[in-house]
């Protein structure tokens, strides 16, 4: 495994791989993409380190695996992958996969054992780990144009999209994955300096903390994201807090790697569940504010920053609150246009998640689509 650096700065590279188009591709894609791979299969092939490393990455989970042969070309753009990069694996006319680069090896007789040799002789052995994939159905003809290619275009083999393309996107519609759901949805996409424009809202609020609920209700959502197999996030001014003697910088990032999309104002958000170097799985807010705005607001920001994006937002606040987020998600401000907040959160109570909590507490896992299902969404009024 080669000991490659995190993307740096606000740029990720993205890849475009076609998995597909003749009879031996259509079969690597089902082996090794449709149908994902297992840490038991590769551990003869490579040492132990290796081992840990993918066993970090995927804590025990199947994974997508997928190569290219060796050349010159290949081997440039392999070589400028690192962890954190998307690739989009295309097949027959569509986006079919996204996901982000986790880890790559070169290694013949790993690939060998996946997808056997082509007629050459030669094997895929310029590897490289999913992680986050995403199944999607997009027509290549919807993405083209977003990244500067005409409609028509059709990738070939292994291909780099121009960085500076690749920049402007993330300027404009921020996170990719977020975008070909989008797309796959039929929904027009939000464009981020339009809405940067459009977005303004001075609101006055009174905090009223409650410190001691306020961290309660974190270190659970903490234990909870780890439980989800997640990394988690809180603000660097919150990670020196404890509750019941958990300290919580012992359970969380110590660093959150910002892009083009994903924006610096989560870094602001209560608790961040994230899987791998940049994709977001939640975010949440803990309200307690007399008005409710607070939460409000900082998910507003961040929605405001990344209109396109895919994962789901949550206050959490006490049962008693309920109307009030309710009443003021309607709000023009937040339930119009720009924003769609009335949408996209979703409101869960203290009690709910104690609940939910507790009954996990002797788990080895847990499932994430526990609290989407017990978050609730605004009503029609």
């Amino acid at each position: 495994m080669m000991g490659v650096p995190m993307s740096q700065g606000n740029s990720r590279k993205v890849f475009l791989v076609v998995a597909g188009g003749n009879a031996a591709a259509e079969r690597h894609f089902e082996d090794t993409i449709q149908r994902k791979r297992t840490l038991q299969e590769v551990r003869r092939f490579l040492p132990s380190q290796e081992i840990d490393n993918l066993e970090k990455i995927y804590h025990g989970s199947n994974f997508i695996v997928w190569g290219a042969v060796p050349g010159p070309m290949n081997e440039s753009r392999w070589e400028k992958m690192t962890p954190g990069d998307v690739v989009l694996i295309y097949n027959n006319g569509r986006i079919r996969f996204a996901g982000e680069i986790a880890a790559k090896v070169r290694n013949k007789e790993l690939a060998r054992y996946f997808w056997k040799e082509n007629e050459t002789g030669t094997t895929w052995e310029l590897m490289y780990f999913i992680v986050n994939e995403e199944r999607t159905d997009v027509p290549i003809g919807k993405l083209n144009p977003l990244f500067g290619y005409l409609p028509n275009y059709r990738p070939q083999g292994f291909s780099m999209i121009n960085e500076a393309a690749v920049s402007t996107f993330a300027q404009n519609y921020g996170d990719i994955l977020g975008v070909l759901k989008t797309l796959e949805r039929g929904e027009e996409l939000i464009h981020l300096p339009t809405r940067k424009e459009e977005v303004s809202a001075s609101i006055d609020e009174r905090i009223e903390r409650v410190p001691s609920e306020h961290d309660e209700m974190q270190w659970r959502l903490i234990r909870l994201g780890q439980l989800a197999k997640c990394d988690v996030w809180v603000p660097r001014s919150d990670q020196p807090k404890q509750y019941q003697g958990n300290q919580f910088r012992d359970f969380v990032l110590r660093e959150f790697h910002e892009t083009l999309d994903v924006p610096r104002s989560i870094e602001n958000i209560d608790v961040v569940w994230k899987f791998g170097p940049y994709s977001i799985k939640s975010a949440f807010e803990i309200e307690h504010s007399t008005s409710v705005y607070s939460g409000i607001l900082r998910l507003s920001d961040l929605r405001a920053e990344a209109p396109n994006s895919n994962y789901p937002l949550f206050i959490v606040a006490s049962e008693d609150r309920r109307r009030k987020v309710f009443e003021e998600l309607r709000r023009p401000t937040f339930s119009g246009p720009c924003l769609r907040l009335n949408e996209v959160i979703r409101f869960l109570g203290y009690e709910k998640l104690r609940e939910i909590d507790e009954s996990s507490k002797i788990a080895k896992d847990f499932d994430a689509n526990v609290l989407l299902a017990a978050g609730e969404g605004v009503p029609l009024a």
